[in-house]
């Protein structure tokens, strides 16, 4: 009977004390957090951390970057920011309640658009003792009307996932409805917003993929009856990290990235239609060290680089470029009203390239692909510019015009073209037409 006083006594302890517990680990997470977010936008900063036994409160401090600032100021928007959060420690973990602090000349603006006394937005999180932490965004939605003829009616948009101790995670966002009017008269209406991620961010790159779907958007002149609408716009990205076997029996990471884009049908300002845009594009077998080392430089140069940083930018680009990597557009199609457009194109660089930043003429030697453009002919009458040029190639053999389209098909292979005619051409004189 004593053994079983003494364990339900220390059960009970242990759960009074475990919430002092998770107070001190849930302000660790917060510190250590705040101290280690990077951005290239903004700042934040731990403002102030009142813990308690069952709750605490903290309050985060946010600073938009000197480089973004005169486009906060051109607004009128402040570039600090602050953020209320409310902790609450739970026996399994600790979960914050955030929300943004408006100032006396914000607050008013947002009574308007989003009712008295409601805030903005809404942060809450979910984190276990293993760092695991689910989440949600939520901006809430937004009612507005004006004497002037300004309107607003948008649906809350909402971001929800899970990032786990290492930083790994996946989100999905979405905001069925957006209708904004202004006082011009124009108007913008999108519905069926919705996208999100798998993956981690890793520096410069989200390793992973990400998507994105809007069902439709127009945007309408109302005074003068003219819009331009787009329907089905569907965005795809991945980042793949692999391994490469190297000579020397050393493993190198390599990136794989690829992009789509399909577009059902877009109606421009003049009424024509066009449908099924297809964009498909990849980069692939980029050295990741070195790919990494020139992202990372992009955050630290500024409006000119110092003779130390072209060095540094010089040698990852010698890397990458010795490496060998591969450029694709699988797939650039469009059907206009005046016939399809269907294009792709192959680029390989062999490794093996030594100090490719000395002498950039040098990657010829290592080139190679193929390049395949297919232009309606009516399309291209109707722009002189690009019809001279056509002209000029047909002439020169480099084209060949059919009954109804252009057709350029041509081989890379190092510093010359191979026409479909079996002609050879130097490569530079195919840069020279295109410029």
């Amino acid at each position: 009977m004593l053994k079983k006083i003494g364990a339900v006594g220390g059960a009970v302890a242990i759960a009074l004390c475990w919430p002092f517990a998770t107070g001190q680990i849930g302000e660790k997470i917060y510190l250590d957090t705040v101290g280690k977010y990077e951005n290239p936008y903004l700042t934040i900063s731990s403002e102030s951390y009142d813990r308690g036994y069952l709750n605490s409160d903290a309050v985060s401090r946010i600073e938009i970057k000197e480089d973004w600032k005169p486009v906060f100021d051109e607004e009128g928007l402040p570039t600090v920011w602050f953020i209320h959060h409310k902790v609450s420690h739970g026996f399994m973990g600790v979960t914050s309640t955030s929300e943004l602090v408006l100032d006396e000349d914000l607050q008013p603006v947002a009574d308007k658009l989003w009712g008295e006394g409601v805030s903005p937005i809404s942060f809450t999180t979910t984190t276990a003792l293993t760092r695991k932490t689910d989440f949600n965004i939520t901006m809430k939605p937004v009612s507005f009307k004006n004497e002037q003829g300004a309107k607003a009616d948008i649906k809350a948009f909402v971001l929800e996932g899970t990032v786990d101790a290492k930083g790994a995670g996946e989100f999905h966002y979405q905001l069925p409805e957006a209708k904004i009017t202004t006082t011009a008269k124009e108007s913008m209406v999108m519905t069926g917003l919705e996208g999100g991620g798998k993956g981690l961010l890793d520096g410069q790159f989200w390793i992973g993929s990400q998507d994105f779907v809007m069902k439709h958007v127009s945007f309408k002149d109302l005074i003068n009856d003219k819009s331009v609408e787009i329907d089905n716009v569907v965005l795809g990205m991945n980042n793949e990290l692999t391994q490469s076997e190297q000579a020397s029996g050393q493993a190198e990471q390599q990136l794989t990235n690829t992009n789509m884009m399909t577009i059902d049908k877009i109606v421009s300002l003049d009424g024509q239609e066009y449908r099924n845009f297809n964009f498909k594009l990849a980069f692939s077998d980029l050295n990741y060290p070195a790919i990494s080392r020139l992202g990372n430089m992009a955050d630290e140069i500024d409006e000119q680089m110092s003779e130390q940083q072209a060095k540094d930018a010089a040698l990852a680009l010698d890397l990458l470029v010795a490496k060998g990597l591969k450029f694709t557009i699988e797939d650039l199609s469009l059907v206009t009203p005046k016939g399809d457009v269907r294009s792709h194109l192959n680029l390989v660089i062999a490794p093996g390239i030594a100090r490719a930043s000395e002498n950039m003429a040098k990657i010829s030697e290592k080139l190679s692909g193929d390049i395949s453009l297919i232009l309606p002919i009516k399309l291209v009458e109707d722009d002189p510019v690009l019809f001279e040029k056509a002209t000029m190639m047909e002439q020169g053999g480099i084209v060949e015009k059919g009954a109804d389209y252009y057709s350029l098909q041509m081989q890379i292979e190092g510093d010359k073209i191979i026409l479909a005619s079996g002609d050879q051409l130097p490569l530079a004189m195919l840069m020279m037409l295109f410029m």
